[in-house]
């Protein structure tokens, strides 16, 4: 057997939609161009995001999609080799993205590799922990350690909860009461937000609202309808 022939897929970079939009892009040994995300090589980027929008007119060289996790959005790329891809999630859904960073013109893009819906919401909080795990390093024993250790695998409903349950004011009563009310009139296709507000018993619910947006916490799918990940 040939040893120099096998091909081994390296390993893709967790990473936020903002850490790929800041990397720059650099010739790597092999003359191909690559990622740098704080100072190093994403050859392969794993992203927790929902897609907002998709788009596949029959004069374009390729299909695309744009998805948003809280901190940015980005375009996802499918050619026409990749029909399959492109259906696997629609506008709405929560998913788990492993693709390359690719750049045209002033445009970063992902060439998503894989698609796999996702419906427990606590997977966008373990995400978060992992990402701020990633940018400070940890030594064992210290409270975000602690947190990333409390965090674990989703269980459960997928109900809105703190990954780390001793911090019990990281959702505060009126997010609660916005996350129920928006869950309770979504039919499949998004909460109206004027009426989550009208519902909503706190007068800061429109605040609210953007700092659970801004979290990922809650998403506006289309401009006045929000949704939650489940």
């Amino acid at each position: 057997m040939q040893q120099e022939n096998q091909f081994k897929r390296e390993v893709a970079r967790k990473a936020s939609v903002a850490d790929i939009l800041r990397g720059a892009f650099a010739e790597n040994e092999e003359g191909s161009r690559t990622l740098l995300i704080s100072g190093k090589h994403a050859r392969r980027v794993n992203i927790l995001a929902t897609i907002v929008d998709k788009s596949g007119q029959e004069n374009q060289a390729y299909k695309s999609a744009v998805i948003d996790d809280g901190t940015a959005r980005i375009r996802l790329r499918f050619f026409d080799n990749e029909p399959w891809l492109f259906e696997k999630a629609g506008v709405g859904d929560f998913a788990l993205i492993v693709g390359k960073p690719r750049s045209y013109g002033s445009e970063s893009y992902i060439a998503p590799e894989i698609i796999k819906p996702l419906k427990d919401v606590k997977w966008a909080e373990v995400r978060k922990l992992e990402l701020k795990a990633l940018q400070t390093p940890m030594r064992e024993g210290t409270e975000e350690g602690n947190a990333v250790a409390a965090a674990g695998k989703p269980q459960g409903n997928g109900s809105m909860k703190n990954v780390n349950e001793s911090d019990a004011d990281f959702v505060s009563r009126g997010k609660q009461e916005i996350y129920r009310i928006i869950k309770g009139l979504d039919a499949g296709r998004g909460a109206d937000m004027i009426e989550v507000v009208a519902k909503a018993a706190g007068g800061n619910s429109e605040q609210l609202i953007k700092e659970m947006i801004l979290a990922g916490d809650i998403f506006e799918i289309l401009p006045g309808k929000l949704k939650v990940l489940e």
